[in-house]
């Protein structure tokens, strides 16, 4: 039977395509026709299928096409889980706390690590902060990574399409402030990359506030985040952009041990 009733010979282009993306910066219609030996309209449909779902993508001129997005974005997993091996958990939990006890020191707010873990954020670690009418750790507790400050400062750095596919479902809602949907959840990000820093207005649970910003490591990969975490009472946005430099300052020092 011909191999190409299963499509054999289409998954087979497409594979070369990619491949062939991936040694360029762009490529036109036509240098794929010509790469593969196919006519311009067979390499034309096979660059818009593949476009159709983020493999590759049109540059602003819509002449020249790269690799898309959730190529991109499986790079960047693998390197990271690929930097999570390298380091694991105990040890990046060893380095960190430390620099969690200083930073809890420094804001007088309860402080965690946290891990992406799929479409979750798991706290690893945290430092309960002084106050009587404080925010306890979480350590071991999983959340949607959208709900946390530390898991929206990881997803921050991911390419939109990539977060898009890992919330086929959309977004469950743990409080009526929880980011509502995709677009939104999209929006959110975008500031958290503006500002420097994300996050979480009662979005987890109701009247706790926290603020988190990315932990990379020596190659630049975003392995892990810090947060600060208090009542909604004592940390609105004023005193969140006050506390940014702390979290930028611990989390670029777990870094450098990394």
């Amino acid at each position: 039977m011909d191999d190409d009733v299963y499509g054999a010979s289409s998954v087979a282009n497409a594979l070369r395509t990619l491949v062939y993306l991936g040694g360029r910066d762009t490529v036109r219609v036509t240098d794929v026709s010509e790469h593969l030996g196919v006519a311009r309209s067979t390499a034309h449909r096979l660059l818009s299928t593949l476009r159709g779902h983020g493999f590759v993508e049109q540059v602003p001129d819509g002449r020249q096409y790269r690799l898309g997005p959730v190529l991109l974005g499986l790079a960047h997993g693998r390197v990271a889980v690929e930097s999570r091996r390298r380091i694991g958990t105990r040890e990046l939990v060893r380095i960190a706390r430390p620099h969690l006890e200083r930073l809890r020191d420094a804001a007088a707010e309860t402080s965690n690590l946290l891990q992406l873990d799929g479409p979750d954020a798991v706290f690893l670690d945290g430092v309960e902060g002084p106050h009587p009418l404080r925010v306890a750790p979480r350590t071991g507790d999983r959340l949607p990574a959208y709900t946390t400050a530390g898991g929206k400062a990881q997803l921050a750095e991911l390419p939109w399409e990539t977060v898009r596919m890992t919330y086929p479902q959309g977004l469950e809602q743990l409080t009526p402030t929880t980011v509502r949907d995709l677009a939104a959840l999209e929006q959110d990000l975008a500031a958290c990359r503006g500002r420097g820093y994300a996050l979480n207005i009662d979005e987890s649970v109701t009247d706790v506030h926290g603020i988190g910003v990315g932990v990379r490591d020596r190659d630049g990969v975003c392995v892990a985040a810090v947060t600060i975490s208090a009542p909604s009472t004592r940390l609105g946005a004023t005193r969140a952009a006050d506390l940014a430099p702390l979290l930028h300052t611990a989390a670029e020092a777990i870094g450098a041990e990394l």
